[in-house]
């Protein structure tokens, strides 16, 4: 919720003030923003799920404690210390939320509010709005209701209904941002409900038109793709309301240019942009700066998101928690007592008086990039190796007499010096938390249970033992669902004991959690009724795609198993079929799927999936590659693949798909697309 003053408000004259304060407009309006207008108060009323004030690690917290609040971050909220602020204003649905005194002094004339479309927000924010007013003594107050990216016809019934729509005073806008660029090679839309609304809802309709937008917004701007492929009932859902949305718009932009011939109104001009490489016979006026494109729905590789990574990157992400780019830790671990020991820095994480700081994880480090997607086993000595190359540098310089042209260029390269030393100071301390976590037994415990599932051994005396030891929540539950997924079922008798044990341990709060999980497929009853089980489906997919490689060189790696330490993930690898050696053969793999194979061209003017699909959609993705010249090896530069992920992709499916860009016989360049990065955890707790 941001909120804005006029520092001259009488300056402004009667224009400005019936531009901002008019009627409600519809989402498509302008947002106007009078000059003079100046931020006086910024607040975070960030509606979470988990919320922790007493510094224990996210997965450890019962669920009575995860109850959704407004947390507000101003005027020290969160205490000025802590992993995460513990002052809650008031509860979403609160009858009588706590008042706000600063709601009435502030002075502010302009309140937006900034929401994804999600009813919760939408209704919290709106009794907030009406409670403003009311405490307000000031005169009127203009409100602006902004969606992110954009509203829907719920939100709208929501507002109408609470009272706030109808207001002269209440504006509704969009803020149309589709993809977020994380990383030069990652985009994300960052909405992790998309399973949830999906799967468990039963609401995949908001999710998959979110989706098919940014497909045809990144289209508008790279050109058409010509050749597209889908895997999973959600990627062809989402591959046919794209297609469907762009034959709309061709046809909104025809009636457009129609009317500009008339002497009429004209349309926004999509050609130059929505044009890309044809495959059918028509002329192609515009070149594409994407060749090829695979949607993937997270539901065919569930088993992936629950596996620990063992890339730099990957565990980060477990240890810490990685959030756009960024990674909290608190301030006296990234600038520790001189005498301190990596065991008592490391005990600062549970440490709610100290500071928070912000660390930026993306390739602008350009240390990071180097060491991110290396394996445990590799980046301690590459980050020593560093730190020697820096100490070298700087005593080649001090050890010897310089002349002043030399002294002057080193004290030019001093800035870019001191840069890199603070990375790689970061990134030794950071990296020293990693290698302690990974050095505990019941990390390594939980490693070898975790291949054993894989190579589909029941664990469920493991899963027992944990259970009673009271292990954080999440972490079982991500084994069980990893036992249920491997194995194609816990059998019922089991299943019953390791359900009734984990609600009489946790609580029976997660009697929802599990069947969220039930819905979701990530727990199934396996009812036998011969004595020998069918092999699972995933059984069958680790057979024919090759997803267990021992033997992987993990220090030195030439195949994506190395990731995991000889797991290839298999998002990644169906990725890697697809672009060198096509489908052929992998019928069998194939029906393990859920939803079909869905291979397609797009051609100029646009169409939709039915008439592409009747189509021949042409040669391999391979051969595509080779006929656009693409040769790495010869200097040549690579086609681009784009891999979006509709439900989430977790930083060891990243780790691999750029290993395959890297690789010269592999013939793409690829951009991973998503909806959100996510590790077994945070999708556990999305589904919850």
């Amino acid at each position: 919720k941001k909120k804005k003053k006029k520092k001259k408000a009488h300056a402004q004259g009667p224009s400005s003030s019936a531009s901002a304060a008019g009627a409600p407009s519809s989402p498509e309006d302008d947002l106007p923003i009078p000059r003079g207008l100046g931020i006086v108060g910024t607040r975070l009323l960030s509606h979470t799920n988990h919320i922790q004030g007493d510094g224990r690690a996210e997965d450890e917290i019962p669920l009575s404690d995860s109850v959704s609040r407004f947390v507000d971050l101003a005027g020290g909220g969160g205490g000025g210390g802590g992993r995460r602020p513990d002052r809650s204003v008031s509860s979403a649905f609160a009858p009588h939320p706590a008042e706000d005194p600063r709601d009435e002094t502030d002075g502010a004339d302009v309140v937006v509010y900034i929401l994804r479309p999600d009813p919760l927000q939408t209704r919290a924010a709106a009794r907030r709005l009406k409670r403003y007013a009311q405490l307000s003594s000031r005169g009127a107050v203009r409100h602006r209701i902004v969606f992110l990216p954009r509203g829907n016809a719920l939100c709208d019934r929501i507002l109408l209904d609470e009272g706030v729509l109808p207001l002269e005073s209440v504006t509704v806008h969009s803020l149309p941002i589709d993809l977020i660029p994380l990383d030069a090679d990652v985009l994300s839309l960052e909405r992790a409900e998309v399973l949830r609304r999906a799967v468990v809802e039963g609401l995949p309709s908001d999710p998959v038109t979110a989706v098919a937008r940014s497909l045809v917004t990144l289209q508008d701007c790279a050109g058409t793709v010509g050749r597209v492929q889908a895997l999973g009932p959600m990627a062809e859902a989402v591959l046919e309301r794209s297609m469907s949305m762009r034959v709309d718009d061709y046809a909104a932009e025809d009636l457009g240019g129609g009317d500009v011939a008339a002497g009429g109104g004209g349309g926004r001009d999509l050609t130059a942009t929505s044009v890309g490489p044809d495959q059918g016979g028509n002329a192609d006026p515009f070149a594409s700066q994407v060749d090829a494109m695979i949607v993937i729905d997270r539901n065919i590789d569930m088993v992936t998101p629950m596996l620990t990574p063992l890339t730099y990157e990957g565990l980060l992400d477990e240890v810490l928690g990685i959030e756009c780019g960024l990674v909290k830790v608190d301030a006296d671990v990234i600038e520790p007592p001189e005498d301190s020991s990596p065991d008592e820095r490391n005990a600062t994480l549970t440490n709610t008086t100290s500071s928070t700081a912000s660390i930026a994880v993306t390739d602008a480090d350009t240390l990071y990039a180097e060491v991110r997607d290396q394996h445990v086993e590799k980046f301690g000595s590459f980050l020593q190796q560093q730190a020697q190359a820096l100490k070298a540098t700087h005593s080649d310089f001090t050890d010897k007499n310089r002349d002043l042209s030399e002294i002057h260029q080193f004290v030019k390269q001093i800035p870019i010096f001191t840069q890199n030393l603070r990375s790689l100071t970061h990134h030794i301390l950071l990296a020293e938390l990693v290698k302690s976590a990974t050095e505990e037994s019941a990390f390594r415990q939980r490693w070898q249970t975790e291949r054993s599932m894989v190579e589909s051994e029941t664990c469920y005396d493991t899963l027992e033992d944990m259970i009673s030891s009271q292990e954080p929540p999440f972490r079982v539950l991500r084994l069980l669902c990893l036992q249920s997924l491997t194995g194609g079922g816990i059998k019922s008798s089991r299943f019953e004991s390791l359900r009734r044990e984990v609600i009489q341990t946790y609580g029976f709060e997660f009697v929802v959690i599990l069947n969220n999980l039930e819905t979701a497929g990530l727990l199934r009853r396996k009812e036998t009724v011969f004595a020998l089980d069918s092999a699972s489906p995933f059984a069958t997919l680790r057979k024919h795609l090759r997803l267990i490689n021992a033997e992987v060189n993990t220090t030195e790696p030439d195949d994506i198993s190395y990731a995991s330490s000889g797991y290839a993930p298999l998002t990644a690898r169906l990725v890697e079929v697809a672009a060198t050696i096509g489908w052929a053969g992998k019928d069998e793999a194939l029906r393990e799927l859920p939803g079909r194979l869905v291979d397609i061209s797009q051609q100029h003017p646009p169409g939709d999936l039915t008439s592409a699909m009747k189509r021949n959609a042409g040669p391999s993705l391979g051969a595509l590659a080779r006929s656009k010249g693409g040769n790495a090896g010869a200097g040549g530069k690579k086609p681009v693949l784009i891999v979006y992920f509709v439900g989430g992709v977790t930083f060891m499916e990243i780790a691999a798909l750029r290993l395959l860009s890297k690789r010269p016989s592999f013939p793409y360049s690829i951009i991973c697309c998503t909806t959100k990065v996510l590790s077994g955890r945070s999708l556990l707790q999305s589904l919850a």
